[in-house]
């Protein structure tokens, strides 16, 4: 399956849009998952 990068960004939660992993959800969670956290479409809202 390929990622959809463009698609993605389209309804990213996270307020980085520079970031190198925006749109790239699985590289996202993995990075987010090494640092111990969670992405922004990961967490719980307010």
């Amino acid at each position: 399956m390929d990622c959809q990068i463009e698609k993605n960004k389209a309804a990213c939660s996270c307020p980085d849009k520079d970031c190198e992993r925006n749109g790239a959800c699985c590289k996202c969670v993995a990075y987010h998952r090494t640092c111990g956290d969670l992405p922004m479409c990961l967490r719980k809202r307010r």
